[in-house]
């Protein structure tokens, strides 16, 4: 592939991936005529596109190209464009700038080219990237900013050629042809680089850009790092309201989010202190709590919301769990969590709260995000950590929590049921619990749950079917399907939980997640969504009261995980290497904050300083004894001894080797000074040498452009040159030029002497090499 076309081709595929990190976390969308059509996903494809027709057009051609006014004139016509996306969604307005800028570069890419506008190209391109970095973080965004900045390393060094190679004029365009040899035909246009891209460039060139890649790590792992921001960009996008995060659902709304693999969050599981492999399934990351039912819907009480933090509770290492946690960015307040909860970590201090009226987290309204007029209420990335009690069982009792049956029976609604349902529901579950005395909650309880559960009779499946519409989603389950996901099983349980005077809510969040073995950690998408129930079976005997909840998960587990492990869409082999790939991004680059730098960075840094400096400590005062004892002599007698004789030997080796380290000082620097002259005249005969060499080439017509080392030169000269050019005894004078050039080197950069027979033959050599290229008389 020649130079220039090597040399666009990277300019365009970087400028696609520019465009490509701009746009493929946005989901943004236009409505046409009642069909929402996502149009950030077309802008990459147009670009890939204008690349490949301005590389066959203007590029080839570049009287095609777009005049000034015309270019001018498109440029103030994106302005309309950018306004008009504006005017469509007034949310997006940073994505809409940064089609702006994306319009430009399209603009640009239809214009003759000088390196001026190249180098406008991959600043367009640069603040394309800017733009996407801010309004996404995700992991997708990520990874292609690494192939983007390896590729941005390699346009540049093909940049930086490009116009050395015009400055010089080295291109046929701008210097016209130079005298050929007989065997090229005139009209040929030669290559800047000839020989240039083999492997030794490429070696480099991937050397340069690791060792970048390096420099560049290092100085982002040593930046000192302040808090982390919680709250998204102005104009940036958040993923809709899911279940585990809204505040109301409606009955059938999990079964798209189950078949989603969008990351929810990533966690890290650490139990005395070491991360450890949590059993399958086994956790509850618990969400919002929803109460109030009626046709099919469950919602969240929104009465009485008290904000606080569970009080400080002390538990030995082995009794906690603890949870770091990388939640992606949403649109909701609602935090995730294993219960009971301990303790919570978060910078700033306070962001997160626990709503004592049901239990649930929820990020500060006053610190996590400021209402912004015209805007989404978006929450940005969050790290925080959770401690939580291992083990609890299925009782949990979570501190902080009020007790708000005990004070208000009829609360929230958690013993609500529609009118039209009781009988029904009544008569399900009194045939479930007959023979179990009335006194036994937990025992009725739980005999409700393995009839949804255990008795054969409900079956877990993610396709939806009504076998009644007029009838409740819930009766319709119970009665006739018989068959749906969790969120129909939590729903059905909650109600005949209520229709037996047991007081319930249903509980959405997500269960289990991806383990991946690379970064042990949990990786929780959204079709790990999980509905269960929790019923209240009563108060502590304490003196604060606080309410006892008997969690209850009524979904098939075995079905549901096979159902969980259909919807992933990669091999269990590549998806623990994608979500590896990606734990890097979100916790060591997007989410590298102060707290992980001190984990990763200084405070093993302290510690090594620490122990080193103990060492060394060790190694002075055992020296420092060593010596003493040597050195420490009573009287003048003492020191006609065994330790004097020691003492007196050592001090003689010391003065010994002074003295033959400054004579070798003396005679190196005494033969360099004195070589001067003769390294001199060394270098003055093969600077001389290849001076003739470039002076004899120059009239055969090839110059040495200043781009071109005088090796890479010697290397075209031997090419052109050929096995035509002979001395008088027939023998080629081909690898002239590359002894003259050797020779050069080995005096200039290598400091080894040149001696006069080898000058001499290099003379002879440039005489028989002249004589053989004056053109023959006639």
């Amino acid at each position: 592939m020649r130079f220039a076309s090597l040399y666009r081709i990277s300019m365009y595929v970087l400028l696609f991936l520019s465009s490509l990190i701009l746009n493929i976390d946005s989901d943004a969308t236009i409505d046409l005529g009642g069909s929402f059509v996502h149009y950030p996903k077309f802008f990459p494809i147009a670009m890939a596109l204008a690349g490949m027709i301005a590389y066959f057009t203007v590029d080839r051609r570049p009287g095609t190209g777009l005049s000034t006014g015309a270019a001018n004139l498109l440029g103030v016509a994106s302005l309309l464009l950018v306004y008009f996306e504006y005017q469509l969604d007034r949310s997006q307005l940073v994505l809409a700038c940064g089609h702006w800028l994306y319009y430009l570069t399209i603009v640009k890419m239809f214009r003759p080219k000088e390196p001026s506008d190249d180098w406008y190209l991959i600043v367009l391109g640069l603040m394309q990237v800017l733009v996407g970095c801010f309004l996404s973080q995700g992991d997708r965004v990520g990874m292609l900013l690494v192939v983007w900045a390896i590729l941005a390393l390699w346009v540049l060094s093909l940049f930086y050629l490009h116009r050395e190679s015009l400055r010089s004029g080295a291109e046929w365009q701008r210097s016209g042809p130079v005298r050929l040899p007989e065997d090229r035909r005139p009209g040929d246009e030669p290559e800047p680089y000839p020989g240039l891209f083999g492997l030794p460039f490429y070696f480099s060139t991937a050397r340069a850009a690791a060792m970048t890649l390096l420099l560049g790590m290092f100085i982002f792992l040593i930046m000192p790092r302040s808090e982390v921001r919680s709250q998204s960009p102005r104009g940036a996008t958040a993923p809709k309201s899911l279940t585990g995060f809204s505040d109301e659902v409606q009955l059938g709304q999990m079964g798209e989010i189950l078949e989603n693999n969008a990351v929810v969050f990533t966690a890290e599981l650490l139990k005395g202190g070491r991360r450890f492999e949590p059993e399958e399934g086994a956790l509850l990351w618990r969400g919002v709590t929803l109460t109030r039912y009626e046709d099919g819907r469950w919602a969240r009480d929104r009465g009485a919301v008290q904000l606080g933090s569970p009080p400080a509770s002390r538990r030995s290492p082995d009794q906690v769990v603890e949870q770091r946690i990388r939640l992606e960015e949403t649109a909701e307040r609602v935090i995730f969590g294993l219960r009971p909860i301990l303790d919570i970590a978060v910078r700033p201090e306070g962001l997160i709260a626990l709503n004592s009226h049901d239990g649930t987290l929820i990020r500060d309204p006053d610190r996590g995000m400021r209402r912004i007029t015209g805007f989404r209420r978006n929450y940005g990335p969050l790290d925080y950590v959770i401690r939580s009690e291992l083990d609890a069982g299925p009782i949990s009792v979570q501190p902080g929590e009020n007790d708000v049956l005990n004070y208000f029976p009829d609360a929230a609604g958690m013993r609500d049921i529609p009118q039209d349902l009781r009988g029904p529901l009544r008569e399900i579950s009194a045939r479930v619990v007959e023979g179990i005395p009335p006194e036994e909650v937990i025992d009725r309880a739980q005999a409700l749950e393995r009839y949804l559960r255990d008795s054969g009779a409900f079956r877990y499946t993610l396709q939806m079917t009504r076998g009644d519409p007029g009838l409740d989603p819930n009766l319709d389950f119970l009665l006739n399907t018989k068959q749906g996901h969790c969120e129909y099983f939590a729903s059905a349980l909650a109600l005949l939980l209520r229709s037996q005077g047991i007081p319930s809510r249903v509980v959405n969040g997500f269960k289990g997640g991806d383990w991946n073995d690379l970064s042990q950690t949990v990786t929780v998408r959204q079709r790990h969504a999980h509905s269960w129930v929790e019923a209240y079976v009563g108060s502590t005997s304490t003196s604060d009261r606080l309410p006892r909840w008997l969690t209850l998960d009524p979904a098939p587990a075995a079905e549901r995980e096979e159902q969980v492990a259909l919807a992933s869409r990669l091999p269990q082999s590549l998806r623990q290497v994608v979500d590896f790939a990606r734990y890097l991004w979100v916790f060591y680059i997007a989410g590298f904050n102060a707290d992980r730098q001190e984990q990763l960075l200084y405070q093993p840094i302290r510690t090594l300083v620490a122990e080193a400096r103990e060492g060394f400590r060790i190694m002075r005062m055992a020296l420092m004894n060593v010596v003493r004892w040597l050195t420490d002599f009573p009287s003048p007698t003492a020191f006609f001894s065994i330790r004097g004789f020691i003492v007196s030997s050592l001090a003689m080796l010391m003065l010994v080797g002074l003295l033959a380290l400054a004579r070798r000082l003396w005679r190196t620097m005494s033969r360099r000074l004195a070589g001067q002259d003769d390294r001199a005249g060394d270098l003055s005969g093969a600077l001389a040498a290849y001076v003739r060499l470039i002076r004899v080439l120059e009239q055969y017509g090839l110059q040495r452009p200043a781009t071109e080392t005088p090796r890479e030169f010697a290397r075209r000269a031997s090419l052109l040159l050929g096995d035509r050019i002979r001395d008088h005894d027939g023998r080629p004078l081909t690898d002239v030029p590359a002894r003259v050039v050797e020779a050069f080197y080995r005096v200039r950069f290598g400091d080894l002497p040149l001696g006069p027979d080898a000058m001499a033959q290099l003379d002879a050599q440039l005489d028989a090499l002249e004589l053989g290229l004056r053109p023959s008389p006639g």
